[in-house]
């Protein structure tokens, strides 16, 4: 329980450690995505909702009943296709609205662009959705795609119908010549041959051809019509189907072409009792009436078999049921009325052969009454035809129903404020809090102890607290500002009490505390060291070896006339240079004057000499000496005395530079090398700082320790 507990505070000062670099990253992170929803466009999107009605057919129930809801698929396909695009972009541009899109080449590629088609599952239901910069962009063009895509089915299903009445159009202009013609070769006739009439004869004859002629030229009519729909209706299947049109136009079996002749011969017999005069209601008429349709009904289900086998193993699931009823109700009705024509013709012919029997003259009349007959009962047909096509045309209504217009929509699709948002807020925690664990783990400074033993194999012998200094100068972190309960107090403690057990056989009076580089602050440990030591009643020297900057000496405000220097010159003065201070059993030896050449000093005999003559007074010796990789007055005194501590300042030693200070040192023969790691902050999990501060704060505050002057 205490490793975890130790572990999730560690962490937790890692991450309030570096506060400011997960501020700066998730700050950075959530102002561009804040710079991202105000710079890209916004794009709204409306929804229109369409219905595919089942086609209405006539005569039976549609021929594949259950499986139309598969052409949803069709229609969605249609939907996005460039002819509806078309219609939409052109109702764009009646409408007004100026987009931008609408002035490009391919505008209706754009448009497909902005729209998209989703069929609801299991039913007729198909959503369109429509983008664009602006609101009303969006609801404008879907409304237009949904309106262009109505525009297409109505032509579609109007196309077999408009066809038919453009031809009847073109045929009446000819047939009304052709009867004002014969009005006026009829009237130059008679007058140029004096003939005032026909015999009752042949006014007889004229109207029993006339009848036939008006049977005839129906049927005649009836199969322009039906062939021009037929046309029209093999122009769309064979646009979506391929080879299908082909096998539905071959369908045949001996029991249905047997069907076949068997209404032909029926509606022959039907034609040839009408011509005799006989009424549909005569008996007779109403037998082959009955006859014919069962026929027709046995003829179409037998076609309608074949073609559902051949339809569901090429295209089971897009096949378009209303084309192909049509044609075959329409090929049927086209053999019909075609063995009707025929019939008629053959009747025609037959009377026609009467008509060489009269005189030349009434011949002649005889045949251009029969022509005048003719087309005025032929343009009475195209005309009763061409509005019976025009109401047929207009009351063609689209099998597609608008449930829902396009809506308005209330929030942008694109950017995803609220999404853009949560990713950024997430990502930019992830990343911050990421980036403090790598800046801690993978930065190049040594934090713990365990970085040590880690990195360099060396033992850490004492965890110096950074603490608030209380006062402003020259000794400002010395022990003496400090209550003697306070947690850097107890630190040193700890410190004097592993030094004591670094080598428990050999004694250890000389002790040399440097550092890898300058700002370590192995002074303050030097000197607060030497205070410790002086507590447990041992005489303690503090030398400092620093010629150049004299640290140690100005740490503890000592002006003196003579120093080391001085006494490395002459040993007479070491009495007068040596400065006891006001803290018990302990004394000082300030740098004195800075020499020349501080190495050559160190490293002479007479520095040899008097560190054994200190030893013999003193029983411990503490040396501050310089920054080892900035001179190289450390490596020389540390191979002449008994033990070598290197200060570390936590979180900013630089763990190349503590490598160089260890080689060196070692290279130097250095005796008991270790480690102090100084300036760990107090509320560092991994010491227990925060429990010990803790402990001591609510206990009675204690006053600063006070020394006995010697």
């Amino acid at each position: 329980m205490d490793v975890k507990e130790s572990t999730l505070q560690e962490y937790i000062y890692i991450l309030l450690t570096k506060k400011w670099v997960m501020i700066s990253i998730f700050a950075v992170t959530v102002l561009t995505a804040i710079s991202y929803l105000i710079v890209t466009p916004k794009v709204y999107e409306s929804i229109a909702t369409i219905m595919i009605e089942p086609p209405k057919l006539s005569g039976s129930a549609t021929m594949y009943p259950g499986n139309y809801l598969t052409n949803s698929r069709n229609y969605c396909e249609i939907l996005k296709s460039e002819t509806v695009m078309q219609h939409a972009v052109d109702k764009l541009l009646n409408s007004g609205l100026k987009l931008k899109f609408l002035n490009s080449s391919f505008p209706a590629d754009m448009l497909s662009q902005r729209v998209s088609i989703r069929p609801i599952v299991d039913s007729d239901i198909i959503k369109v959705y429509g983008r664009g910069s602006t609101i009303e962009e969006a609801m404008a063009i879907t409304d237009a795609v949904v309106d262009g895509f109505i525009e297409e089915q109505l032509l579609v299903a109007r196309k077999e119908f408009s066809e038919q009445r453009k031809f009847i159009e073109k045929q009446i202009p000819e047939v009304e010549r052709g009867l004002v013609e014969a009005e006026e070769d009829i009237k130059e006739f008679k007058e140029t041959n004096k003939i005032l009439g026909l015999s009752e004869e042949a006014k007889e004859l004229v109207r029993k051809l006339a009848d036939i002629d008006v049977l005839y030229v129906q049927s005649e009519a009836s199969c322009n019509a039906i062939n021009t729909q037929l046309s029209s209706i093999k122009q769309q299947l064979d646009k979506h189907k391929g080879s299908l049109l082909e096998d539905i136009t071959r369908v045949s079996t001996p029991y249905i072409l047997q069907l076949r002749k068997e209404l032909l011969s029926l509606e022959t017999n039907f034609s040839l009792y009408i011509v005799q005069g006989l009424l549909e209601t005569d008996p007779k008429l109403m037998d082959i009436k009955n006859s014919i349709e069962k026929t027709k009904e046995q003829l179409m289900n037998e076609t309608r078999k074949i073609i559902d086998k051949n339809v569901s193993s090429k295209d089971p699931l897009s096949v378009s049921e209303e084309l192909i009823d049509n044609i075959l109700k329409l090929e049927l009705e086209l053999s019909i009325e075609t063995a009707k024509k025929n019939s008629f013709y053959s009747i025609l012919t037959s009377y026609e052969k009467y008509l060489y029997s009269f005189p030349t003259k009434e011949f002649k009349l005889l045949q251009l009454e029969r022509k005048r007959n003719l087309n005025n009962n032929t343009y009475t047909i195209l005309m009763e035809n061409f509005e019976t096509t025009k109401l047929s045309e207009a009351g063609k209504l689209s099998n597609i129903r608008i449930v829902d217009r396009a809506d308005t929509p209330k929030i942008p699709v694109k950017p995803k404020i609220k999404l853009v948002l949560m990713l950024s807020i997430f990502i930019g925690l992830s990343l911050g809090i990421g980036s403090a664990f790598v800046i801690e783990y993978v930065g190049s400074t040594v934090k713990t102890s365990k970085d040590v033993r880690l990195h360099f194999n060396m033992s850490v012998i004492g965890n110096i607290p950074k603490v608030k200094p209380v006062k402003s100068g020259n000794g400002n972190g010395l022990l003496t500002h400090y209550p003697i309960n306070s947690p850097v107090y107890e630190a040193y403690r700890a410190l004097r009490t592993n030094i004591s057990f670094i080598s428990p056989d050999l004694s250890i009076k000389t002790i040399l505390l440097t550092s890898a580089l300058p700002g370590e602050g192995k002074t303050t440990v030097a000197s607060n060291l030497g205070i410790v030591m002086s507590q447990l009643e041992k005489k303690v020297l503090l030398v400092d070896t620093d010629l150049r900057k004299m640290s140690l000496t100005r740490c503890f405000g000592i002006k003196s006339e003579f120093g080391l220097t001085d006494v490395l010159f002459d040993g007479k003065v070491m009495r007068k240079a040596i400065v006891e201070t006001e803290i018990e059993n302990l004394s000082i030896l300030p740098g004195g004057k800075v020499p020349p050449n501080p190495a050559e000093l160190i490293a002479s005999k007479r520095m040899c000499e008097l560190i054994e003559e200190l030893k013999e007074e003193f029983q411990c010796i503490i040396f501050d000496s310089p920054p080892i990789l900035s001179v190289t007055d450390s490596t020389i005194l540390a191979s002449k005395l008994d033990s070598t501590i290197l200060v570390i300042q936590a979180s900013k030693t630089n763990r190349l530079a503590i490598a160089r200070a260890k080689e060196t040192l070692e290279h130097t023969n250095a005796k008991l090398l270790n480690i102090v790691l100084n300036m760990i902050p107090i509320n560092f999990p991994m010491y227990g700082y925060p429990y010990y501060y803790s402990y001591y704060s609510t206990s009675q505050e204690t006053k600063p320790h006070k020394n006995k002057s010697v």
